[in-house]
């Protein structure tokens, strides 16, 4: 993790969602280091920058899902939270650590960072915001 903030992957497959979530996190004072919208690109990007946090939809371009990327993402160390209008409950269980529901302001964007970052440290986080759960 760097200082203050986590470097992260978005893997959205709305251009548009992606680019707003990007300009909410880097405002935040975190690194983006890349968007992705399908499975393929999402490990590429993964593999090429070591992010501290995977941002992922469920929905992404082509037959693989963001379920996918997280269980292979997890495996490789990558801690994840969904950000998505579909949580997927008990199928995300040990692929994630919470779970973002669109749709969500930046304030409630940063305070999921702010939890992830307290679960990845091993600490409960203080507050969760409303829309986000713990997986």
């Amino acid at each position: 993790m760097t200082r203050g903030g986590l470097r992260v992957i978005v893997v959205e497959d709305e251009f548009l969602v992606a680019t707003m979530i990007e300009d909410m996190l880097v405002e935040g004072g975190h690194s983006v280091l890349g968007i992705a919208d399908d499975y393929d690109s999402a490990l590429a990007l993964a593999g090429a920058e070591k992010p501290d946090l995977a941002l992922l939809d469920i929905q992404l371009i082509g037959r693989r899902t963001g379920l996918d990327v997280a269980r292979e993402l997890s495996q490789r160390g990558v801690a994840c939270m969904f950000a998505t209008g579909n949580c997927p409950g008990d199928k995300a269980r040990g692929l994630a650590l919470a779970c973002l529901h669109k749709p969500f302001s930046q304030r409630d964007l940063l305070g999921a960072i702010d939890a992830v970052q307290s679960l990845i440290r091993g600490d409960k986080p203080a507050i969760l915001p409303r829309p986000m759960h713990v997986i």
